[in-house]
């Protein structure tokens, strides 16, 4: 008896599909797996693409089963989406420089056949940066506990995909605000629920209230303020980054180790590396 194997078939920067076939090999995680043709190599701590001429690369598992059932092509990309949703937070927040890849296609062999649909289209590109997933034993013995609150709490995977994504005042700001709610407080108290360090949340506030195209119209903000003193989405990120992170380690136990977002120094205290 044939056992059914379902592949779907991702896309996205070369550096990107790598690090996430550094995080999800297999055995990494249970019911799914990343494969990929893409070869690389250690660069210290670190690791480099080195030959991306088979790029293909594609998440399978017994976690992609549900695939199956799927009517069309367009609610097989849905599903596919969610099915990778975790594994782009988790590789998110182990690498702030990584942008999450996106399901193109699936196949699948099954008794009695096979079959293929296509839902997206390529992104082709070539590496261009150190890849820091791989960079501590640490991120691997974090991922079962922090991928399995991923798919079970949307909001945790809504999180990761907020940092890769466009920064935003308004989204990080909702972001915190539900992250906040979920821990039983309010975004004005996140110092005080352990979350944030005082002197970056409320730069954060407010600059997110008074930054010209911050969350607020022109009515509501003191425009008297310098935009230049105002923290900026540079270090917005950073900051709610670690937020996100802090939230993590009180949901799923641990400490994931911390990098930071590309650019010269911070300011507000985020590049002070205590906790």
């Amino acid at each position: 008896m044939i056992e059914p194997v379902v592949k779907i078939h991702v896309e996205g920067h070369v550096d990107d599909l790598y690090a996430l076939s550094l995080l999800f090999p297999e055995g990494a995680y249970p019911d799914l797996r990343v494969v990929t043709g893409i070869a690389g190599a250690k660069d210290g701590f670190f690791d480099r693409v080195q030959n991306a001429d088979l790029r293909e690369t594609y998440v399978t598992g017994s976690g992609c089963l549900s695939l199956i059932g799927a009517r069309t092509p367009r609610e097989m990309g849905w599903i596919a989406r969610e099915i990778i949703a975790p594994l782009n937070g988790y590789a998110t927040l182990a690498d702030s420089n990584f942008k999450p890849v996106v399901p193109v296609s699936a196949s699948w062999e099954v008794k009695g056949g096979s079959g293929a649909a296509v839902f997206g289209s390529t992104i082709p590109d070539r590496p261009t940066r150190l890849i820091a997933t791989n960079r501590h034993p640490v991120l691997n013995e974090l991922l079962p506990r922090r991928v399995a609150f991923m798919s079970e709490n949307p909001l945790a995977a809504y999180a990761a995909s907020v940092l890769a994504g466009q920064p935003s005042w308004a989204d990080y700001y909702r972001l915190l605000e539900d992250i906040a709610g979920h821990r039983g407080t309010t975004l004005d108290k996140l110092p005080e629920a352990g979350l944030a360090k005082r002197q970056p949340h409320n730069a954060f506030k407010n600059a997110a209230n008074n930054r010209a195209f911050g969350r607020h119209g022109t009515s509501k903000r003191d425009t008297s303020l310098s935009q230049d003193t105002l923290m900026n989405l540079l270090e917005a990120r950073e900051f709610v980054r670690t937020v996100v992170s802090t939230w993590l380690d009180l949901e799923c136990g641990g400490r994931m180790p911390r990098d930071r977002v590309d650019g010269g120094p911070l300011r507000f205290g985020l590049d002070d590396p205590r906790p």
